[in-house]
């Protein structure tokens, strides 16, 4: 005799059906594989309920749109990064490197987008979704919300920022930036480049790449002085379908911040 599909049972089913490496999968190949291991059907209503919880608990995070999946999230959103194979030539880890540009999206970047009174909230998610493959992980996201003086709602811009070493600003970085605008409106590559660095000659290819595929590129001379940090080229806004970045953002932000961005466009609409 089959296994029940009952509902106390499904999140758990899910959650071990799911990829450890935090691969994305399709609902309906999850529904299809739940009916196949317990060799009956799951109702839809009672499949997205026990997805909604999961999410709730911050043990999977879902994709919106193309199909809509779901992926495991990694037990803690701060782990341990992988040991990177880039070099290190000044002992400025990628690791390393991290604080001084969340320094520098809080300060300086923050200024320049103008906001005003406006929301902007920076979340460090190099740790948050799947960890390879085709669904990159920018190191930062920042959500700005900029309400309208006259016109009801508000405007809600999305970065992500892939953040490099000096010897891992190559065209491949570019590539990375730019596959994180599948859900997300902006895609940056920040390169830690000293002044004279040996790699400072790949300096006009990478631009040259970055303009080519409308991805913005900041260079951090001095992680001491994070505010001195330069914008080379400014990106370019890609036309993200909504309900993706609604996915993106419901998967990626803490339940802290999905609150803020949600009490914020409330207040718009009132």
């Amino acid at each position: 005799m089959g296994r029940h599909a009952d509902s106390t049972a499904l999140p758990g089913r899910i959650l071990a059906l799911l990829p450890q490496d935090g691969t994305p999968v399709l609902n309906r190949v999850m529904r299809a594989l739940i009916a196949r291991d317990g060799e009956r059907p799951v109702p839809a209503e009672t499949y997205f309920s026990a997805c909604d919880d999961l999410v709730g608990m911050g043990r999977i995070g879902r994709l919106r749109g193309q199909g809509g999946q779901i992926f495991l999230v990694a037990a803690s959103a701060t782990e341990t990064a992988e040991p990177s194979s880039e070099s290190v030539e000044d002992g400025w880890a990628e690791a390393r490197l991290m604080a001084p540009l969340q320094l520098y999206l809080e300060g300086a970047f923050r200024k320049g987008l103008d906001l005003g009174d406006g929301l902007c909230l920076v979340q460090d998610t190099s740790g948050i979704g799947p960890r390879r493959g085709q669904w990159a992980r920018p190191d930062f996201l920042l959500v700005s919300a900029l309400r309208f003086r006259l016109l009801p709602g508000a405007q809600i811009d999305v970065h992500a920022f892939e953040l490099k070493t000096e010897a891992g600003g190559t065209v491949q970085a570019v590539h990375e930036a730019l596959a994180q605008t599948r859900f997300t409106h902006f895609g940056h590559l920040v390169w830690h480049l000293p002044t004279g660095a040996r790699s400072e000659g790949r300096l006009p290819e990478i631009a040259s790449q970055c303009a080519t595929h409308g991805i913005g590129l900041i260079r951090l001379r001095d992680p001491r002085e994070p505010d001195l940090a330069e914008i080379l080229l400014d990106p370019v806004r890609k036309a993200t379908v909504p309900a993706i970045v609604d996915g993106f953002l419901e998967s990626r932000l803490t339940r802290e911040n999905r609150a803020r961005l949600v009490r914020v466009l409330a207040e718009t609409v009132s």
